[in-house]
């Protein structure tokens, strides 16, 4: 009876931490975020809209 009220206790335990370091990553990177210079924001915002030049000609295949 007693293992079973232990291993409960632990059971309910780990959601808890889990939860507590999602949430404190989460928070970090909040705060990480509104520290961010304009300039930087900018920059990071518009990266995946960006146009490689030198890997689409490179991935292009060649005509003969």
């Amino acid at each position: 009876m007693y293992k079973r009220i232990f291993h409960e206790e632990w059971a309910a335990i780990v959601p808890i931490i889990a939860f507590l370091i999602t949430f404190t990553f989460f928070v970090a990177m909040m705060v990480k975020a509104a520290r961010m210079k304009k300039s930087q924001r900018d920059q990071l915002a518009a990266l995946p809209l960006e146009d490689d030049q030198a890997s689409s000609k490179s991935n292009s295949p060649t005509k003969p």
